[in-house]
């Protein structure tokens, strides 16, 4: 493939890595999150350690009294993991490869950090380097190994967005996926509690694992070895990994306590579920409610009533539209804290690229609220 048409199949992948379009572009973005819990503890007395969730928050708005009121703020985060294998290049790898061929197949000026080392994968020897790309606008790892086994070159290649401060514990959730490969038959691949999903392929002939907070399709470009003619098997090919929780909306309420004693208990958990529903349906840009569950559970100490489902929402503006889907899920939880009533309700959009959709987990959301919880005092 001559280099011209590869720069222009590259192209798509880097303004996918490096211009994602933001979530809520009407919000505020004050310059520190201490800005933001600040206001929040100056409007509702409540103290909540955003801090430490993990994120870089935005605020949409804080409004109301000690007595009554909600703040809304988000936070979108990118990366992007790649797997390619094909037929091998040097049948030794060296760092010097690893780095010419990753200056080689981008083509965008990097500026390497000076990390780089071996690994084992698969029971192979790994060479990677480590470089900012694009005026450091993002982060990459760059792992490359030969399967003797399988007559292969693999090559890991893994991106995190620096610009919208991606939390690093993603980016080594790429390495470790990188580390599961079983890149031919018997090969002993690492395991990791967090990596839930699994690629099997018997189409490519080879396996690996990776968080059930991501989604794994064929990658739409460019496969970056000479002999590429279009084909994608087990000889050659590329796979894409993308986020599906890249965005995270959450709105804290707090009101105060209703009065449970009316009304038979039987009827309670119905009473807060609609209550709860209701809730999410006040949003803005809501446009239908699916509720899909109910539960109840405890966090230190604390009852906590939960419900969980997809949403509808209305595409606010048409560059949300270009890159958004209508779909998304949400989570609703109320429990009480001193003399209020505490809500929070967290969603997250699907996305599209390329015809793909993301596929957004509750299992994630379900360890966000927990967290989330634990940080209001």
């Amino acid at each position: 493939m001559n280099p011209k048409k590869r720069r222009f199949l590259l192209r798509p992948i880097l303004s996918l890595l490096i211009f994602t379009p933001t979530l809520i572009s009407q919000g505020q973005d004050p310059q520190k999150v201490e800005d933001l819990i600040s206001l929040i503890k100056q409007k509702s007395g409540l103290e909540v350690r955003l801090d430490d969730l993990g994120w870089q928050w935005k605020m949409e708005n804080v409004k109301g009294t000690p007595q009554s009121g909600e703040a809304t703020f988000f936070d979108q985060k990118w990366l992007m993991y790649l797997i390619h294998w094909g037929p091998i290049q040097r049948k030794e790898i060296t760092v010097d490869y690893v780095k010419e061929r990753l200056l080689n197949m981008w083509g965008v000026k990097f500026g390497f950090s000076g990390k780089e080392g071996n690994l084992k994968i698969a029971g192979h020897d790994a060479v990677f380097v480590e470089a900012f790309g694009t005026n450091r606008s993002f982060y990459t790892r760059f792992i490359i190994w030969n399967c003797q086994d399988s007559g292969r070159e693999f090559i890991a290649d893994t991106n995190f967005n620096v610009k919208f401060k991606t939390p690093e514990v993603d980016f080594e959730a790429e390495l470790r996926s990188a580390k599961t490969v079983q890149c031919h038959e018997g090969a002993r691949a690492e395991k990791f509690p967090d990596l839930t999903k699994k690629i099997s392929s018997e189409r490519y002939g080879f396996s690996f694992d990776y968080p059930d907070r991501w989604f794994m399709f064929d990658s739409p470009f460019y496969v970056p070895f000479p002999e590429y003619e279009g084909i994608r098997d087990q000889k050659m090919g590329s796979l894409l990994g993308l986020p599906s929780d890249q965005n995270i909306t959450v709105t804290l309420r707090w009101s105060p306590p209703e009065n449970e004693s009316e009304g038979m208990v039987m009827g309670i958990e119905q009473k807060t579920r609609e209550s709860l529903v209701k809730e999410v349906k006040s949003l803005p840009g809501i446009a239908a409610v699916n509720n899909l569950g109910f539960e109840s559970f405890m966090v230190a100490g604390k009852k906590i009533d939960r419900i969980w489902g997809t949403i509808n929402v209305k595409n606010l503006n048409e560059k949300e539209n270009e890159f958004f889907a209508e779909e998304g899920i949400y989570q609703a939880a109320r429990w009480s804290l001193e003399n209020k009533d505490i809500t929070a309700i967290i969603k997250t959009r699907k996305f599209r690229y390329l015809g793909v959709e993301s596929v957004p987990d509750r299992r994630w959301q379900d360890i966000f609220l927990r967290d989330f919880i634990n940080k209001i005092g």
